[in-house]
């Protein structure tokens, strides 16, 4: 999972390195080295899309990478609301399902024992939304439009642990659940099908304090990753 989001991040880091895209308002000052040092020319760059005063409300699948023990996915929906073409605001629940993977499997055959897993079960968040870009790729004689966007957000994220029984191995195997108060990172690109949909790719990082099986009573920062591919509608 994690080698995917980094592929995901190379690739998004490549397409921004030869697909044109514009920053800031809709007239913006350009400097002509043939006019004359005292003329400047103003380029109006009208937005197919415009965000101001528009709500959206999205659907998406989510892939969680918490634990190298577990396959963890679910569903996620949010809704938000663009006070102008760059500033917005974002309310989103996410909720996961998850099993053990091979590499549980391994580790419980080989060694006998159960391994260190915390994996998400809810998240709730709340986002400030930064969207000062936006572009055009133009593929098969067809312009695609995008924003991308970044954003910083909290809120409850509630997980489930078996710290208890892999610290004390004559415990029962059960999990606990903990909640946590995280600070959340993440970017992501919307691709306009029209005025109405759209299709995105988003990267939440999530990052909170928790104990681990080295150290149980020492709170330290941790992280949870999510990729979400979604669909929406704006209004």
């Amino acid at each position: 999972m994690t080698k995917s989001i980094n592929k995901l991040l190379l690739a998004m880091a490549l397409s921004f390195g030869i697909v044109p895209f514009a920053y800031g308002e809709e007239t913006d000052l350009y400097d002509f080295l043939w006019l004359d040092p005292d003329k400047k020319v103003y380029v109006l760059q009208n937005k197919i899309f415009p965000k101001t005063k528009t709500i959206y409300f999205d659907i998406g699948y989510v892939t969680n990478d918490s634990s190298e023990f577990q396959d963890t996915n679910g569903g996620q929906v949010r809704i938000g609301y663009f006070f102008n073409e760059v500033l917005g605001i974002e309310l989103n629940h996410a909720q996961y399902g998850s099993s053990n993977n091979s590499a549980y499997e391994s580790v419980k055959a080989v060694n006998g024992l159960e391994p260190f897993i915390r994996r998400p079960l809810t998240s709730t968040s709340l986002f400030a939304i930064w969207s000062p870009f936006y572009g055009k790729i133009n593929t098969f004689n067809k312009i695609f439009y995008f924003d991308w966007y970044f954003g910083l957000g909290t809120g409850a994220y509630k997980m489930e642990t078996n710290l208890e029984k892999v610290v004390d191995p004559s415990t029962p195997s059960q999990f606990e659940t903990e909640s946590f108060v995280p600070i959340q990172l993440k970017s992501g690109l919307k691709f306009h099908i029209n005025r109405r949909l759209h299709l995105g790719v988003e990267f939440i990082n999530t990052n909170f304090q928790a104990g681990s099986a080295e150290n149980p009573n020492a709170d330290d920062w941790k992280q949870s990753n999510d990729l979400i591919f979604s669909m929406g509608v704006s209004f």
